[in-house]
């Protein structure tokens, strides 16, 4: 035992608490993000930054090259508030182009790379950006895009010319200029579940506020971290967990294409600490290693959100990952990632495992009822926050932001209630809530118990119109790989575990579930797809 008394988990322990004060430190003299990547740089120079499969940056280099971007754009005309846009896979330009924008004032546009051709022309035109970065094996879709949209002067091919081949070529260095916390610095646009994706205002202050939160609820964020970013970039998800990562200064590698087996590997072979990943990934990688009978050792912690992961899955990822905390966050884009997360030691314990926590000590959660009025402890309604994350708004949108932000609230459009703690439980989003012979049934809950059954590897409840009830529920399911049950076995396991008006009335079967680019189910294709059916 050390001459002190403690044990080598002590001092392990003392550690990760000064290193993460140390952050927080960084981040209080912060105001945008550039700043942050220049104290790096001189901090540690030599240390990997980011990674991807082609290529890799060091913190030196990455504010070398991103001070050469934005000298390039402030020579090419471009002013403080234009949209410059990034069509590509998980890429380390993407962080360049980040603190080039940071250091210029301009707003970066991350693109969903699997959105079809109109939706990415609609998004580049309603952006208006300058410039249109393209990524490997997206050229044609970024020229197709550009040449809808009368502001867009110039695709980059980031993956033949590269950002400093051509374009930007230069010895200039960015010449500084001030930063206002204000600014924003990204506009997300939303996943478009209904209707045209919204473009959400990001700033400075909203990114700089959730490193905060995250280096200090979602750690170990260290300076010897090393950090997975799984989820896509254009997402809220992927880009707030890269940036937990930078704000530590720990090194931070990009999945560019998510394989399961793939996944599996590099955790392995890069001895990845953290990482965060949504519910349908995570089932993903419990199917790939308990069909090998594998466990996965040396991860510290899985973050996951986006959707409400049903407890029998966690249970069996506890036993994958038998060395991991699991930690429950919510959040969306609007509110620039999560703003609550759930205590490891109470999933640990078995305890409150539908939860995804309390919200963070900056941040608050109400839940309404219809009439506008707060709910008590324990009802069911609309989840409302307020959080220094929040957006200033949607791009050219004042009805949607007026009707989203509400006397300083952003109504989430997500079920919920809290329990005596002060626990939140999401329970589906509002229009996805079926009512069956009067009773509210929350698609969620049914989706839990369906699980329960052994063959079922994935399932999705929407509601379909009865003639008797108004609505019922039909579980579209995928099972296991060489599994099979009736309709009526599966059927048996939801009435075993909840009340008979919420077993669903009809079962069908798919191959895969549609989901967008945030993990989420898109159940307003499944209506489309078995609407014909249940006529």
């Amino acid at each position: 035992m050390p001459k002190n008394g403690r044990t080598t988990g002590d001092a392990l322990v003392d550690e990760t608490v000064a290193d993460v004060a140390r952050t927080l430190e960084r981040l209080a003299d912060c105001v945008a993000l550039h700043e942050l990547a220049r104290i790096h740089s001189v901090e540690r120079p030599g240390k990997i930054a980011v990674a991807d499969n082609a290529s890799s940056l060091t913190y030196g280099e990455l504010f070398d090259r991103a001070e050469r971007l934005a000298a390039r754009f402030r020579g090419s005309g471009l002013s403080p508030g234009e949209r410059i846009a990034l069509l590509a896979k998980n890429d380390v330009s993407f962080i360049e182009l980040s603190i080039a924008a940071s250091m210029t004032g301009l707003v970066l546009v991350p693109l969903n790379y699997r959105l079809a051709q109109p939706e990415i022309d609609f998004i580049l035109n309603d952006c208006g950006a300058r410039i249109l970065f393209a990524g490997s094996g997206y050229g044609e879709t970024a020229r197709i895009a550009a040449s809808t949209s009368p502001k867009c002067g110039a695709v980059i091919d980031v993956s033949t010319d590269g950002l400093y081949g051509g374009w930007a070529e230069t010895t200039d260095r960015w010449a500084g200029q001030p930063a206002s916390g204000e600014t924003t610095i990204y506009q997300l646009y939303t996943s478009g579940t209904t209707g045209n994706p919204k473009g959400a205002l990001i700033s400075h202050n909203n990114v700089i506020t959730i490193c905060r939160n995250g280096v200090q609820f979602l750690g170990p964020f260290t300076e010897d971290a090393r950090n997975l970013v799984a989820m896509p970039l254009f997402h809220v998800a992927g880009n707030g967990w890269l940036f937990f990562g930078l704000a530590a200064g720990c090194s931070n590698w990009l999945v560019v294409d998510l394989a399961p087996e793939t996944l599996l590997e590099t955790i392995a072979e890069q001895e990845i600490t953290s990482t965060l990943i949504v519910p349908a990934v995570i089932q993903m990688l419990v199917l790939n290693a308990e069909a090998k009978d594998m466990q996965v050792l040396g991860l510290k912690t899985i973050v996951f959100g986006a959707s409400p992961m049903p407890a029998e899955l966690l249970k069996r990822a506890k036993a994958v990952f038998p060395e991991t905390d699991f930690i429950h966050v919510y959040g969306m884009t609007e509110t620039t990632c999560m703003f609550g997360a759930h205590d490891p030691a109470q999933l640990q314990a078995g305890l409150r495992l539908e939860s995804c926590g309390r919200p963070f000590p900056d941040a608050e959660v109400r839940i309404m009822g219809p009439d506008g009025q707060e709910l008590p402890a324990g009802e069911i309604g609309e989840i409302i926050c307020r959080t220094p994350q929040m957006m200033s708004g949607y791009w050219n949108r004042p009805e949607a932001t007026a009707k989203a932000i509400r006397d300083g609230w952003y109504w989430t459009g997500d079920a919920g209630y809290v329990d005596e703690e002060g626990y939140l439980f999401i329970r589906d989003r509002i229009k996805d809530m079926l009512i069956s012979g009067g009773e509210n049934v929350y698609p969620a809950e049914v989706e839990n118990a369906v699980l329960k059954h052994p063959a079922v590897a994935d399932v999705a409840v929407i509601g379909v119109p009865d003639e008797k009830w108004g609505e019922v529920g039909l579980a579209v399911i995928v099972m296991k790989t060489g599994a099979d049950a009736s309709d009526e076995e599966i059927k048996a396991t939801v009435r075993e575990n909840l009340a008979g008006f919420k077993v669903p009335k009809y079962i069908a079967r798919i191959d895969a579930l549609p989901r967008n680019g945030a993990g989420k189910v898109t159940k307003d294709t499944l209506r489309t797809q078995f609407e014909k059916l249940l006529r």
